[in-house]
């Protein structure tokens, strides 16, 4: 028996009694890419979180006590701000090191976060946005006052955002799509279609395959009756059937999303799951059936190879709408 660990920690459960897998779950993890920093400060201490989807992770805590102002006159007055000003100094210059630790790749030495929300009270994150490495500063999206700090803290900065990191999905779509769209208009490194994407995916000629997270189409394997080594593969419309015949038989189908999600990687091409709540994502859909991908290079892909004489009857791959 083997066990397959999902991408991300579940953070729901799920107990029905039905008669079939629910993999939402799952689906749901591939689809949400974006890791975003959470920087939460205030004057008790600073704590970094990642959120991923739903999946949140707490990275560090460091507490601290800061003087409070000095309300008492006389010379003991200025020692005492230059000692807060001494103290705020080093804090926020110790919490610029930490986000460097946990924020930048050393192997990469840039981000490994697609953005970064700065949350904090009153003047102290202001201070802290200052002293912020340049790249780490560059990817803030978001900067919020928040009433606490540590874990509530992070939980309310997340419900500030929360709209705010949606939309973020929305952005990420449109820009895949419209490269795709790019590529379409110079003519150049692209897939369109399920014939001509699915045939550059095994080839390994797709870079990034591009599919619509509701696809209604089923891949069926066929085996030749009387050669068990034989088979092909069809594609048809969900609803569709393939009636089997004294040549052919039916050896599987499936949602053709669901193999496509087990084997893409096989082919060391990348996947962007796509909606259709956006208008580009619905062009997609509508002008494209839902799967096109980037060509690791130009190249003649079947629906623009030169027409041959098509002698092959037991084809490996036959497309059928």
């Amino acid at each position: 028996m083997s066990v397959i660990e999902p991408l991300k920690p579940l953070v729901s459960g799920l107990y029905r009694c039905d008669d079939k897998f629910h993999l939402e779950a799952l689906y749901n993890q591939l689809e949400e890419k974006n890791t975003f920093g959470f920087i939460v400060v205030d004057g008790n201490g600073v704590s970094l979180h990642s959120l991923t989807g739903n999946a949140r992770k707490n990275l560090f805590r460091l507490e601290v006590s800061l003087p409070k102002k000095h309300g008492r006159g006389g010379q003991s007055s200025n020692r005492f701000a230059r000692i807060r000003e001494e103290k705020r100094g080093w804090y926020t210059s110790k919490v610029s090191e930490i986000t460097i630790h946990h924020f930048i790749d050393p192997n990469t030495t840039l981000p490994n976060v697609s953005g970064l929300i700065l949350a904090g009270s009153a003047q102290l994150k202001e201070e802290v946005l200052l002293k912020l490495d340049q790249r780490l500063s560059r990817i803030i999206v978001s900067v919020v006052d928040i009433q606490y700090g540590g874990e509530s803290g992070f939980t309310q900065a997340i419900n500030l955002t929360k709209s705010f990191l949606g939309n973020l999905k929305f952005v990420h779509e449109q820009k895949v799509i419209s490269e795709l769209f790019d590529e379409i208009n110079k003519d150049g490194h692209y897939a369109i279609g399920v014939e001509d994407t699915l045939y550059a995916l095994t080839t390994g000629l797709l870079e990034t395959l591009i599919i619509w997270n509701d696809l209604p189409i089923i891949r069926w394997e066929l085996g030749k009756n009387n050669d068990p080594n034989a088979t092909k593969v069809i594609y048809l419309e969900e609803g569709k059937s393939w009636e089997e015949n004294q040549d052919w038989k039916v050896m599987s189908n499936v949602p053709l999303l669901d193999w496509v999600l087990e084997h893409y990687g096989e082919f060391g091409s990348n996947i962007e799951l796509i909606s259709d709540q956006t208008d580009v994502g619905a062009q997609f859909v509508k002008g494209f059936g839902g799967v096109g991908g980037l060509l690791r290079y130009q190249t003649e892909l079947p629906s623009t190879a030169p027409d041959v004489p098509d002698n092959d009857e037991d084809s490996e791959y036959e497309y059928i709408w």
